[in-house]
């Protein structure tokens, strides 16, 4: 009968008694394993970085031309951003022919009408 009893007890929601789950604060890193963490993630960003270069060759090389231009854009552009997280130098657009002038306007006064 006490088999019975638990059956017709509606169920319980939300997490079994027990499974708190408790906060831990995690532990601060000195210098060296810091270093060590940040070399290791740089290393792997390189080697992902090497992929996806070689993945734009293949694709470049085997793609037509509409297509191919489409993924290597694509490519560059994921490249590009894997670059920025490793932290890399800004590129900048240096400007190919000099800018115009650009002729300023009188300030006019304007006046309301009453």
């Amino acid at each position: 009968m006490a088999a019975d009893e638990t059956a017709q007890q509606p169920r319980r929601r939300g997490r079994p008694p027990g499974s708190k789950t408790t906060t831990r604060t995690r532990r601060r890193l000195d210098g060296s394993e810091l270093i060590q963490q940040l070399n290791g993630m740089v290393a792997e960003l390189i080697k992902e970085n090497r992929k996806l270069k070689r993945q734009v060759e293949k694709l470049t090389e085997r793609g037509t031309t509409a297509a191919s231009t489409a993924v290597e854009r694509s490519l560059r552009t994921i490249q590009r951003r894997v670059q920025k997280a490793l932290g890399g130098t800004k590129r900048r657009k240096r400007r190919t022919t000099a800018a115009a002038p650009v002729a300023k306007r009188r300030a006019t006064t304007t006046r309301r009408r009453k």
